[in-house]
């Protein structure tokens, strides 16, 4: 089994129509500079929304909010349908540390058929040097051991003062893409603050959301190579700056959209 799935892996406590309860773990080889990586909070709450959901229904939308930081150890996953109809669910998921009575995360996700319509896409993929000619990120955290990110456009840490950047970025060793994958690779850009201060700093994501464009077509085309994440920012300032990113295959493929909002104290 792949780390990532060890890692998101649920077992059910109760189930019902329209309800589950889950038990899982946070795992020590997902873990961030404090409490555990956000992509992997938002991947375990994902994943008990599609487990609890109906079956032939697909992921399309996640918003998960960072109430507080966790340990490693147990924990509990309630999650819920507020409304089904024929082709769309909106559930809401809880994610609860053992012992704590207040959750760690909250999530808002939106499971839904895929049906033939008109379509679309503005922009297109930027371009990019190959990942194989692109160095991967030298970062300390645990999660990036599994969490493979090559910087391929305005690296941080740099001095460039300009918030745009591209990167490849997968899971490593070779796991193929999916919904829940694919919210956790949401979650890897570089915090827009780094290529202001141009330093590390203490950083804190208090929302993000992911729009899942990909349907089971572009999850097999891309199976398990990068994906090139175009981020930057908009605004930063009084404690909060957001960040938004476009998630596209290396064949210009948009497999997601995603945004977040993100607390932090530096002064410069």
């Amino acid at each position: 089994m792949h780390l990532f799935d060890e890692a998101t892996q649920l077992e059910a406590l109760e189930r019902e129509e329209g309800a589950a309860t889950f038990t899982g773990a946070a795992h020590p080889g997902f873990r961030n500079m404090i409490g555990p990586y956000g992509g992997w909070s938002a991947a375990i709450l994902a994943r008990s929304i599609i487990e609890a959901g109906t079956p032939d229904l697909q992921l399309v939308s996640l918003t998960t909010d960072f109430l507080l930081g966790i340990n490693e150890g147990p924990i509990t996953l309630d999650t819920r349908c507020d409304r089904a109809g024929r082709n769309t669910q909106f559930w809401t998921a809880t994610l609860t540390a053992d012992g704590s009575e207040t959750p760690a995360n909250k999530a808002m996700g939106i499971l839904a058929k895929p049906r033939e319509t008109v379509s679309w896409l503005e922009g297109e993929r930027p371009d990019a040097p190959p990942p194989e000619d692109c160095d991967r990120f030298p970062l300390p955290m645990e999660w990036t051991k599994t969490v493979e990110m090559r910087a391929a456009g305005n690296p941080p840490f740099q001095g460039s003062q300009d918030t745009r950047s591209t990167a490849w970025v997968r899971l490593d060793p070779d796991r193929p893409l999916d919904a829940v994958g694919l919210v956790a690779l949401a979650d890897t850009p570089t915090p827009r603050l780094f290529y202001i201060t141009n330093k590390p700093d203490m950083i804190a994501t208090v929302s993000m959301t992911v729009y899942l464009h990909a349907i089971a077509e572009d999850y097999a085309a891309v199976g398990t190579d990068y994906m090139l994440v175009e981020a930057t920012g908009a605004r930063g300032g009084n404690g909060f700056f957001d960040q938004h990113a476009r998630m596209w295959s290396r064949d210009g493929r948009l497999m997601a959209t995603t945004q977040q909002i993100v607390n932090y104290r530096s002064k410069g």
